[in-house]
């Protein structure tokens, strides 16, 4: 088995909107951009690097939780490095159901 390894990067809205116009040609912010890449090693497997905003994980949390949002954005970022999408509603289905085991793992063992 290989490990996993991706990169996060935490920044604010004005980058995310860079990143966002550059690789997706959407002239706005969004929350997580996933970079996927497939550079291999003997024992891991680096998987590209997620950017996530975190003036939008900040605002989300102010109806829930600041930890519980990022935790939110990184496993959907990591799930679309690891070949998922969400383009067609039984897509996002599955894709969501698979983020929320992910995250009630993290958070039923805090």
């Amino acid at each position: 088995k290989k490990k996993h390894e991706f990169s996060v990067l935490l920044t604010n809205n004005k980058k995310m909107k860079s990143l966002n116009l550059k690789f997706r040609k959407k002239n706005k912010p969004t929350d997580v951009l996933s970079f996927p890449s497939h550079h291999i090693e003997k024992k891991n497997v680096y998987i590209g690097d997620i950017a996530i905003s975190f003036e939008i994980v900040n605002q989300r949390s102010k109806k829930s939780n600041f930890f519980l949002e990022l935790d939110k954005m990184w496993i959907h970022g990591y799930f679309h490095l690891i070949g998922y999408d969400h383009k067609k509603k039984t897509d996002f289905k599955k894709m969501n159901k698979k983020e929320n085991l992910v995250l009630n793992y993290f958070h039923e063992a805090i």
